[in-house]
């Protein structure tokens, strides 16, 4: 079973002072970077949907398979087919999907969920202390029905899908890193800019990671959505 994990980094970021895919994380890494890792060792390969700031992204990221959205302005589902389509010519039997604020996903959770997923499944998706999560995995017919939804957001056209829940102990399913108070609940600091590539692998930031966080308690900002 081939699995492609699409990464949505195509957005604006309204609301942080940089665009989150190369907003630091942990290790020096990005956003990105950091999700793009996690993915892999769960035996997936990586696809990021970029938009705005697409030649900053590329530039930080020379190894990630990038694919670009143009149409990222008119809605959310635009960015989602664009990595569908690539995806699909990739070979995929599962997509999943996942926002790019959201770096704290553990590679075990990914392994768990590929390993859950039946041939009667549309959609699997985690959920962590009864509030829905990311990634959303699904099979082959439920990518085409996505291909032909016309809603313009990702959790409009779920909705009509069959969608099977799974607990899980990751908080990192549902924290959703999309404010610059948040990322400061979190790490301390504002967020900030991953050092440039050459600079990675060295000595690790001093940043903490939320990976590693237990409980799903009200300082953990919980997403059902994402505006990437």
């Amino acid at each position: 079973m081939k699995a492609v994990a699409i990464i949505l980094a195509s957005g604006e970021a309204r609301r942080m002072a940089h665009p989150k895919a190369l907003i630091l994380h942990e290790g020096d890494k990005s956003f990105l970077q950091s999700l793009a890792s996690t993915f892999g060792k769960a035996n997936s390969q990586v696809l990021g949907v970029v938009g705005k700031d697409s030649e900053a992204v590329r530039e930080q990221h020379p190894g990630l398979d990038l694919v670009e959205a143009e149409r990222w302005r008119d809605s959310q589902m635009a960015s989602v087919k664009v990595g569908l389509d690539a995806a699909m010519e990739a070979g995929a039997d599962v997509v999943l999907l996942h926002p790019v604020d959201m770096p704290a996903l553990r590679a075990t959770t990914v392994k768990s969920l590929l390993k859950l997923m039946s041939d009667s499944d549309e959609v699997l998706r985690p959920e962590f202390d009864g509030a829905p999560g990311w990634p959303v995995m699904l099979s082959r017919a439920a990518v085409e029905k996505l291909r032909g939804a016309d809603m313009e957001q990702l959790e409009a056209a779920l909705k009509g899908m069959r969608v099977r829940r799974v607990p899980m102990k990751d908080p990192g399913v549902i924290v959703n890193i999309n404010t610059p108070d948040t990322y400061e609940r979190l790490f301390g600091t504002q967020p900030k800019l991953a050092p440039p590539p050459k600079r990675r692998g060295g000595k690790r930031g001093g940043l903490t990671t939320v990976a590693d966080m237990s409980g799903g308690g009200s300082s953990a900002p919980m997403a059902a959505a994402s505006d990437e």
